[in-house]
């Protein structure tokens, strides 16, 4: 009887010491895949957290004082020519401001090659091949490691859902190693994007309404990931203009204010139009307008030729620029409207805007063909590389001003 029941004490503890390896066996397995999971999720917020590290090192270097590099930040106001006089100053950050000094040591690391795609704001489609893009996978990694783009327009066709819609922005912005415009075109009324319909900007009796009409739409795009929106329209009046891109942008969005310098252009003098349409482009750059689109609209009366606006450096350095103080970027409008098509190569067209001042180039009719050449006009030095360092420096104080 002693020995059964010996028996079966051993054969009990021999039971619990079976359970008891099992049950480490299983903790050491479960140890072990959470500890390779967890290497490999840090490796893949190593990769994409890379650049904001470096961004956040550069924020800290300038709230720190560790840049101290300190020159001339003023632009001089040049007289009314036809020829483009670039200040030497625009990228001389002061010391107190740690966005000037993030702008420019980013753009010292960054390659001319990069600094040109940097220029373009395409559809996802023109960098990808895709017939629609409805999300942004491995073809959008390998398409932004190629081409670094300043930014994607996304058009209605390429929202199905919020989920998607949000899911497909953050991927790209993911994917991109520069901060990369995610941009639409909502203007009020707009029901795209799956917006809640909001009044027709004619239908827009004050500031109040269009402030609530622009807002509404401002919150349902950021909720999305959107930061640039194609808008407005200049709305005929000052104060409704300023209200639609103070409550875009009071949303964190950039506003592009469309278009300059409108059809009164064509037949009024500069003197005329300082007196009347222009006193609203005034009005809304000392708002601090982000953007504004110059359109390919001939102002004959300005320039005393047909060169389209787009393309014309008395329009946008002398007169945007030098004459009205706009300090912002500067975005054509499509490059693939018929009205440059017809008369302008993609290469042409684009080589052109940035020759006359524009900063970014917007749906070139083929981006691969305008990129290479404006990178050719470069190389050969019909565009000095400090005329791109230029335009980048303003996109980027443009991306970074609600970092810090």
């Amino acid at each position: 009887m002693r020995d059964d029941r010996s028996s079966r004490q051993k054969r009990r503890r021999r039971r619990l010491k079976n359970q008891f390896l099992a049950y480490l066996a299983l903790i050491v397995i479960i140890i072990l895949i959470l500890a390779a999971g967890y290497v490999g999720v840090k490796a893949v917020i190593r990769y994409v957290n890379n650049y904001n590290d470096r961004v956040n090192r550069v924020i800290e270097e300038a709230e720190s004082g560790i840049i101290t590099e300190q020159e001339s930040q003023t632009f001089d106001i040049q007289e009314e020519t036809s020829s483009i006089v670039y200040n030497e100053g625009y990228n001389s950050p002061a010391d107190d401001d740690p966005v000037e000094n993030l702008v420019e040591k980013l753009l010292n690391d960054m390659t001319v090659e990069e600094m040109v795609a940097g220029m373009f704001l395409v559809s996802p489609e023109a960098i990808t091949g895709v017939e629609t893009a409805i999300q942004a996978g491995e073809g959008t990694k390998t398409a932004l490691a190629e081409n670094p783009v300043g930014g994607f327009v996304y058009a209605a066709k390429n929202y199905k859902s919020q989920e998607q819609f949000t899911q497909m922005l953050a991927k790209a912005k993911m994917y991109s190693k520069y901060p990369l415009f995610r941009a639409v075109l909502a203007e009020s009324g707009a029901t795209d994007y799956g917006l809640t319909a909001t009044p027709k900007t004619s239908e827009l009796p004050d500031a109040d309404s269009v402030t609530q009409a622009y807002g509404s739409i401002s919150s349902a795009l950021a909720s999305y990931g959107v930061d640039m929106n194609l808008a407005p329209t200049v709305l005929g009046d000052a104060a409704l203009t300023s209200a639609a891109v103070q409550a875009v942008q009071g949303a964190k969005i950039n506003a592009v204010l469309r278009s300059f310098p409108g059809d009164a252009a064509a037949s009024k003098s500069l003197d005329e139009l300082q007196g009347s349409e222009f006193v609203l482009y005034d009005t809304v750059i000392k708002n601090g307008v982000d953007c504004i689109m110059v359109s390919h609209a001939s102002a004959k009366g300005i320039t005393g030729d047909d060169t389209p606006s787009s393309m014309s450096s008395v329009v946008i350095q002398d007169v945007l620029r030098n004459t009205l103080g706009f300090r912002g970027v500067v975005m054509t409008a499509a490059l693939n409207d018929s009205a440059v098509t017809g008369a302008y190569s993609p290469a042409e067209a684009a080589v052109a805007a940035v020759q006359a001042g524009a900063d970014l180039l917007l749906l070139p009719e083929d981006y691969k063909e305008a990129y290479e050449g404006v990178l050719q006009a470069v190389t050969d030095g019909t565009i000095t590389k400090e005329r791109i360092r230029e335009s980048m420096y303003r996109i980027y104080r443009v991306k970074y001003k609600n970092t810090l």
